[in-house]
């Protein structure tokens, strides 16, 4: 038996979730949804939340991100992961998927927002 490696073309790969990220956005642009999926940190004060937004905008990972506020207590108890409504995060309904909101002050604390996808 022969086992050929298969290389994955990552560049198609990008191109690929580029165009899916841009079609989500238009769709979202025209159809009005009323719910995102998004990623959410929240931490105690602004310096935190600025941090954090400022590794993810820099092309960080949201978990890694979560992770290390988590390890420097800087989180508060939150779900990592939710879905958001047009009344809620408005601001949200203007990022194309992929983008980490400016943090926002929520409650006793900031939120750090990043938005996964629309949903219709």
């Amino acid at each position: 038996m022969i086992l050929s490696t298969v290389k994955k073309d990552m560049s198609h790969y990008l191109g690929e979730l580029l165009v899916w990220e841009i079609e989500d956005y238009l769709r979202a642009r025209s159809a009005r949804p009323q719910r995102a999926r998004v990623g959410r940190i929240r931490v105690p004060d602004r310096p935190a939340a600025e941090m954090i937004a400022a590794d993810l905008e820099a092309g960080g990972s949201f978990h890694a991100a979560a992770r290390r506020a988590t390890a420097l207590g800087m989180t508060l108890p939150d779900d990592l992961f939710g879905v958001v409504t047009r009344d809620e995060h408005p601001e949200v309904f203007d990022a194309v998927p992929g983008t980490t909101l400016p943090p926002k002050r929520e409650g006793d604390g900031f939120l750090v927002i990043r938005l996964v996808a629309f949903e219709s």
